[in-house]
């Protein structure tokens, strides 16, 4: 496991500061916050929360698909909790990528979005009850749904490259 340095202290609650007002990241906060998570602090690390896995909301295997298999591709260690929900943030504080209950978001580059189409990846998405959830609406349209496509490690990599370094 990686060192959690990008993780300050403040009294005893551990957070990872999160750009709230990055233009980058105003869909996404703005889902993420919606109703009781409004009154959550905005990040925690993920050891914050007992059984984190189990209990934010989305299916395990999204847990760790997110947190364990795409942070891989990191230079550093980017598990957050958002509000209520497993992420991938930025050190710069930009949202990565997302739970989204049994399935998940990622931020991919302007320039590998043709790429990410063509590997299949959708930006809406139908959930079972027939809501449907169209990330480009709601995020941006540099997101996507992810699909455990070969590639999303490179594109998680690429959209961390595209903030800078730390």
């Amino acid at each position: 496991m990686r060192s959690l340095e990008f993780f300050r202290s403040r009294g005893d609650k551990d957070f990872m500061e999160i750009d709230l007002k990055h233009p980058a990241n105003s869909g996404i906060l703005s889902y993420l916050s919606r109703g009781e998570a409004a009154a959550l602090p905005p990040t925690r690390p993920p050891e914050a929360i007992q059984h984190a896995y189990y209990r934010l909301g989305s299916h395990p295997d999204i847990v760790e698909r997110i947190w364990d298999q795409l942070s891989k591709a990191l230079p550093a260690d980017a598990r957050c909790v958002v509000y209520r929900t497993p992420a991938l943030v930025h050190p710069r504080g930009i949202v990565l990528a997302t739970a989204l209950g049994t399935s998940y978001g990622l931020r991919v580059p302007k320039s590998l979005m043709g790429d990410a189409r063509k590997a299949g990846a959708k930006t809406s998405h139908t959930y079972g009850g027939g809501f449907t959830l169209d990330l480009e609406k709601e995020f941006g349209p540099d997101w996507i749904f992810g699909g455990w496509f070969k590639e999303e490690e490179t594109w998680c990599r690429a959209a961390y490259d595209s903030f800078g370094g730390e």
